[in-house]
């Protein structure tokens, strides 16, 4: 299966590019790969209304039908598509914009059937460019300006063919060698300014965390830390201050393991403060030896899933008093090992590694986020995963020894580490989209290798699953699943 998203910048209100996008007749108008397109059958379009496309493959013309299999206007729809060679499920996601326009995100999974289906390994090599080709259609019919993909120029092309080398070698990538090159030939430049935003960052009293704060205090935002205890809060804010002269900065005690303590820490953040612009859950460890928290789960868990399920639940009526907000998971390449398993999640005495659990931690962070955008769609608060490549943070030292003597000279610095954090929290391109995975500020595949993967429908079963354990778990339960 090769999977594709693209995002475009609508002139058009909400409800008239929803309309449009539902009405798959009007595909043949803005995708080169389709020859032509009709209704199968009469009345409104909605759950239900059937297409029939006729798409180019290669010099063959080959029928594909559509079906409507989740309609909300104007939020959300999903056509099926199935042929005998071909099963395509196209998503549309449409988000109002201030000015009166609208952001529209589309997905498409393609998969080839039948004696076709020995090149779905190498189908995601050119469905890339389908799919940006019907993308760049998009924003010409929609009267958006050209998007970077449309027409990449060679250096885009370039910067492009490097990240796709770097990211086969995985070291490449997720070392210090892959900001370094980046940023060089993709031309990054500083995130916006922050002024008048205010941020949260979780565990940021060291590493990663206090290295995201800096560089939102620096952009001008107002920033909140947490910590465990007073000193760290104070040595935290202080530091904060020093890289930002000027900053407001301030910190709240929370032990994220501990679900009393993070209801206080809400109620304390709410109490001085009636919205939130980022979230960022970044608090977690990853600890050798099997640790229980006070309400009996198993700390890895319960700090780095169920805590942040949680907080954000707790925050979120500040969250969409700051729309567009971003709520952003600080994830790991560790969960690239792991498939979710619920059943596996909290491991027990006598099966516990600690990178393993931190590892499967880190992969139901995935799923859970991906709930998130099952349960607000067509907010504006959007929902964003990163990895932060191998850092050089007291955390790795600590917790992975042997690692941090083999790669020293290759970690990144924590500043490398929370770059795309900060560039999350600032970016246009965050609020265009969600429930996206990202690695030097560019969306990423959640999976290396396919025994990983779970099927759409399992990743969904899997989703309502993982947040009902959550819910029981902490107490809190919250929207339910419209999409």
């Amino acid at each position: 299966m090769a999977r594709y998203r693209g995002t475009v910048i609508s002139t058009r209100s909400a409800e008239a590019t929803f309309d449009y996008m539902a009405d798959f007749a009007n595909a043949a108008e803005w995708d080169p790969g389709t020859a032509s397109a009709e209704r199968l059958d009469a009345g409104e379009v909605g759950l239900g209304a059937t297409f029939r496309l006729g798409v180019r493959i290669g010099s063959r013309t080959t029928p594909l039908d559509y079906r409507i299999v989740a309609f909300d206007r104007p939020h959300r729809v999903v056509l099926l598509g199935e042929s005998d060679t071909i099963r395509s499920e196209d998503s549309v996601t449409v988000v109002p914009a201030a000015d009166g326009g609208s952001v529209l995100t589309y997905d498409a999974d393609l998969t080839l059937k039948g004696g076709f289906a020995l090149a779905n390994p190498v189908l995601g090599l050119f469905f890339d460019r389908i799919g940006d080709k019907g993308v760049a259609g998009l924003r010409h019919t929609l009267g958006a300006p050209p998007g970077p993909g449309d027409h990449p120029g060679g250096g885009a092309a370039l910067a492009g063919a490097v990240d796709g080398v770097l990211e086969a070698t995985v070291v490449g990538s997720f070392s210090s060698i892959g900001p370094a090159v980046r940023r060089r030939t993709a031309g990054w430049t500083p995130p916006p300014r922050l002024d008048g935003r205010r941020a949260l960052v979780t565990g940021a009293t060291s590493g990663i965390g206090l290295a995201t704060a800096k560089g939102l205090a620096r952009l001008g935002a107002e920033v909140v830390v947490t910590a465990r205890g007073h000193d760290r809060g104070e040595q935290a804010a202080a530091e904060v201050r020093a890289a930002a002269p000027g900053a407001d900065v301030s910190y709240l005690l929370a032990d994220m393991g501990e679900f009393d303590q993070v209801r206080g820490l809400a109620d304390d953040f709410l109490a001085a403060h009636d919205r939130l612009d980022v979230l960022v859950h970044n608090a977690g460890a990853l600890t050798a030896e099997r640790t229980l928290t006070g309400s009996g789960a198993e700390l890895t868990v319960a700090s780095q899933v169920a805590a942040p399920y949680l907080l954000t639940g707790l925050l979120l009526p500040a969250l969409v008093a700051g729309t567009p907000s971003r709520v952003i998971q600080v994830s790991s390449g560790g969960m690239y090992t792991q498939k979710f398993d619920l059943a596996t999640l909290e491991m027990g005495p006598d099966e516990y590694d600690g990178t393993v659990a931190y590892a499967r931690a880190k992969r139901a962070q995935l799923v859970l986020m991906h709930e998130w955008v099952r349960r607000t769609p067509g907010s504006t608060v959007v929902f964003h995963a990163m990895h932060p490549g191998w850092a050089d943070t007291p955390g790795v030292r600590h917790s992975l020894p042997g690692f941090a003597k083999v790669m020293g000279p290759f970690l990144r610095t924590p500043d490398q580490g929370a770059d795309t954090v900060v560039w999350l929290a600032a970016a246009p391109d965050a609020v265009a989209t969600t429930g996206g995975f990202w690695l030097d500020r560019r969306e990423r595949w959640e999976h290396k290798v396919p025994w990983t993967r779970l099927s759409e429908a399992d990743f969904r079963d899997a989703g309502a699953e993982l947040w009902a354990w959550c819910a029981s778990l902490t107490g809190w339960d919250g929207p339910t699943r419209t999409v």
